[in-house]
């Protein structure tokens, strides 16, 4: 992310000329990573063109300091420390500034550590700070992620700026005369070295720590080193150049996000050919001369600012309920980057560039600059370590006071409300609505979850296995349902890396994804939690749902687990995906208007039921999922105004279905019974567990989440 563009068209050691093709190249580089953090699925390795970045930049700084050395016989440390604290540090600073200013008008509020962020990204140590956070790259794409998150990079690129030429002049003063076989030596030892931190610290710090990385930048550094010795680049190293390009594309679009080469240390290969391609742009070529066209070459010239902005834009709009995958969402969310780029670049960025302060004065304000912004972490508000339903959501089904004819538990909805957004959480739990909201008329099926009492005692730790029966009878159906209590488990055993957890399904999986959460912040070594959800969401995305005015709610299933999930699968790579939908996969649908309303007594609806199960756990485990956990949700002891949904007899074809599906498929695919833990715990008719008769309290949840469910998920998750 250097300001130096491309030198010298034939021989880098004879000339400093401008070279726009350099430029082109970090068009590209920005526009594939930017792509990528969008979440196209087709840019499924878009965080090479950091790595690009990264060649570039050893070898235009290594370029830079050789030519000085070698004109002047010196390298002035103050004069190059002022031109990179003038070129990085006014962006860095205001953007960080940004961030927190915005959080204290409400964004970012639930991203876990932003304080910690805010001082990470000052001192120029994030990269580390993720090392000893032991959060994935691969997961920071769904949710409330960090805003600063990407100052990894800067991070890394920064302390080499600060080493690196001091490293060169020892060199210089020890072997003036062997410069490049001693680059080849360090090159190649930090190459084996990040493949050593992959096999020995894991995947993350191959992709965080800085030795790991460092290859990708002297691999640029060598290239400038062979140049500067005097060997001009032949006029056929042009063919090399749409050979090399298309290799970082193709490698940019089909490696995968979340594992493989850039988490096995394996990425100084594919520097290799990100210096090829720069050695191929030192003569004229038909690579060239497009990567040299003015609109790419101003792209690469606001390269920074895109790189630095682009990122937490990106991450407020998605608090907003932006979905960067789909049309017009992501030509707005770019228009909105490049807009805040371009006034930062005039207003702020190129005026200190152009400024004639000595070094001296640069340090000096670089310092107070670097202070006000790390005094400005002191106002970031804690983060909320746990999912909570948002007011909307809440506003849309309300509980009000029974009246005289009216059980307690009926449900009074509000006369015309919104379908509430789906909410995301990640990384230690934070939210952020991920979904567009839709008008609707609603008679949702499910009201919202009223808050246990204050007063009510917590209820005692699950008993010991035992066999209960337990009875329900409505006024159509009965069922009989024999049960085994699981065991109160043990917490298992701190996993290498945290276990990426995804929770789908409509509200009812929300408040059991609350439990998790909280149980995750209890144990952040062993989990990190994201949600996907919708308000009555479903997982049979075709038929009309006819048992419930429930207009906008198929939609929003397609959206929630029809393209958001299948797409968080592909980038964000979580270990084990848990579905739970309780209410509307039971409510009579109709398929076709010959058939007319089916409900799952009628084998037709069974049939298809088992279908959309299967065909959604066979595209879960072909996005790469390693583990898919269905639930039985609890059955409600709710009182429905539709007198069908009181039919017991739903419920237990729904769970009978389900057990079916696991059935068909090998150990990827698992099932946890909650149904049949609430009720041999004697929790199903507790208020203190469901106020409502349908849905976990947070209380309830997390105790589920302690005494079971975390300490199931993160077993099973583990388990080869």
């Amino acid at each position: 992310m250097s300001e130096f563009a491309g030198r010298g068209p034939t021989n880098a050691a004879r000339s400093l000329t401008y070279q726009p093709a350099l430029d082109g190249l970090r068009a590209v580089s920005v526009i594939v990573v930017v792509l990528f953090h969008a979440g196209l699925e087709f840019v499924s390795a878009g965080y090479l063109g950091v790595s690009v970045f990264f060649t570039i930049s050893g070898y235009l700084i290594t370029t830079l300091l050789l030519v000085e050395h070698r004109t002047t016989g010196t390298i002035r440390l103050g004069a190059f420390y002022g031109r990179r604290l003038k070129r990085l540090l006014p962006a860095s600073v205001l953007c960080i500034i940004a961030v927190v200013a915005a959080g204290q008008f409400g964004a970012f509020g639930r991203v876990d550590g932003l304080r910690r962020d805010v001082v990470g990204a000052v001192l120029q140590v994030f990269n580390w700070v993720r090392v000893a956070g032991g959060t994935s790259y691969g997961a920071i794409f769904a949710g409330a992620v960090s805003p600063l998150e990407h100052y990894w990079s800067l991070a890394i690129e920064e302390q080499f700026y600060w080493l690196w030429p001091i490293a060169l002049i020892a060199v210089l003063r020890v072997s003036k005369h062997r410069l490049v076989r001693w680059m080849v030596a360090l090159t190649l030892a930090c190459s084996a070295g990040a493949v050593i931190i992959a096999q020995v610290f894991g995947p993350d710090a191959a992709y965080w720590a800085t030795p790991a990385r460092l290859p990708e930048i002297l691999t640029g550094a060598v290239l400038a080193c062979v140049l500067a010795g005097g060997r001009t680049v032949p006029a056929n190293a042009a063919r090399l150049a749409p050979i090399m390009l298309a290799v970082v594309v193709v490698l940019s679009c089909t490696l995968p996000s979340g594992r493989g080469l850039a988490y096995e240390g394996g990425l100084p290969a594919f520097a290799l050919v990100s210096a090829l391609l720069i050695y191929s742009l030192q003569v004229p070529g038909v690579v060239r001369r497009v990567l040299s066209w003015r609109p790419l070459v101003f792209v690469g010239q606001i390269s920074y600012g895109l790189y630095l902005f682009h990122w937490p834009v990106f991450v407020l709009l998605r608090e907003r309920g932006w979905n960067l995958t789909r049309l017009p969402d992501l030509p707005a969310a770019l228009a909105i980057t490049m807009a805040i780029t371009l006034l930062s670049h005039r207003v702020v960025e190129r005026p200190v560039r152009a400024s004639s302060w000595r070094p001296i004065t640069t340090l000096r304000l670089a310092a107070l600059a670097s202070t006000v912004a790390l005094l400005s972490s002191v106002v970031v508000a804690p983060s909320v370590p746990f999912i909570q339903a948002d007011e909307e959501l809440l506003a849309s089904v309300s509980l009000a006071p029974p009246g005289p004819d009216e059980s307690p538990l009926l449900p009074v909805m509000a006369p015309s409300s919104e379908v509430s957004p789906s909410m995301t959480v990640s990384a230690s739990t934070t939210v952020s609505a991920s979904t567009t909201s839709t008008s609707t008329r609603s008679s949702a099926p499910a009201p919202a979850p009223a808050p246990a009492s204050a007063s009510a005692p917590a209820p005692a730790p699950a008993p010991a296995p035992t066999t209960t029966t337990a009875t329900a009878t409505t006024t159509a159906t009965a069922t009989t349902t024999t049960t085994t209590t699981p065991v109160e488990l043990p917490l298992p055993p701190v996993p290498p890396r945290p276990v990426r957890i995804v929770v789908a399904g409509d509200s009812t999986a929300l408040y059991v994804a609350e439990g998790l959460a909280t149980w995750s912040v209890k144990h952040p070594k062993h989990a990190q939690l994201s949600v996907l959800w919708c308000e009555g969401c479903t997982f049979l995305l075709e038929p009309e749902i006819t048992t419930f005015d429930l207009a906008g709610v198929l939609d929003a299933s397609k959206r929630t687990i029809g393209e958001n999930l299948l797409t968080t699968a592909r980038t964000m790579k979580p270990d084990v995906v848990i579905l739970m939908v309780t209410v509307n996969d039971v409510s009579n649908r109709q398929w076709s208007a010959d058939e007319g309303p089916l409900g799952p007594t009628d084998p037709r609806f069974r049939e298809r039921l088992r279908a959309a199960y299967g065909d959604l756990t066979l595209r879960l485990l072909g996005a790469g999922v390693p583990k898919v956990l269905w639930v039985v949700p609890p059955t409600p002891v709710h009182l429905w105004l539709e007198p069908e949904m009181n039919e017991l007899e739903r419920y237990a074809i729904q769970h009978d279905v389900i057990r079916d599906v696991v059935s068909l498929f090998d150990q990827r695919v698992s099932l946890v019974d909650l149904d049949a833990w609430l009720t041999a715990a004697g929790h199903t008719t507790d208020p203190w567990w469901r106020a409502d008769g349908v849905h976990l309290t947070d209380e309830s949840a997390a105790l589920l989440a302690e005494q079971y469910l975390g300490p199931f998920v993160v077993d099973r998750a583990t388990q080869p």
